[in-house]
């Protein structure tokens, strides 16, 4: 159950964060159709390891993993309402941050974007928000 406290917590706080609201976020397992014109979200749990942080049975393991945030803006609007949602992002998942959902505790290792991409309707730009949690044996 874990797993699933985990990414709730994830997706609890990118929607907490307001870069784009619900209906125009792309969600995993969701269908979804962006709308012409208009910016939109995409987001991808990335979970990287799952290793032991003890010894013993009752010891916890640490989960590693990165919330990939990829926003999409219009072809042809400038860098500015793109390079302002990334920022806000950065600053919403800051390194330290502690989510939670119900007794799960994640927290923000780090986040940083990629460079600009251009597509054929839509300019891209990726934040990945890397985190970190211990799962506890139940």
């Amino acid at each position: 159950m874990s797993e699933i406290k985990i990414n709730a917590a994830l997706v609890s706080a990118y929607l907490a964060c307001g870069v784009m609201p619900r209906e125009r976020t792309a969600f995993e397992g969701v269908g979804f159709t962006p709308v012409a014109g208009q910016s939109w979200a995409r987001i991808t749990d990335l979970p990287s390891s799952n290793d032991p942080a003890g010894l013993g049975r009752h010891a916890p393991d640490e989960r590693l993993g990165i919330l990939q945030i990829d926003l999409f803006h219009p072809k042809g609007t400038g860098t500015a309402p793109i390079l302002g949602d990334a920022q806000w992002v950065l600053q919403y998942f800051n390194k330290g941050r502690r989510l939670e959902y119900d007794g799960q505790v994640v927290k923000i290792r780090k986040s940083q974007r990629s460079q600009i991409r251009t597509e054929e309707l839509w300019q891209s730009v990726s934040v990945d928000v890397h985190y970190m949690a211990w799962t506890f044996p139940q």
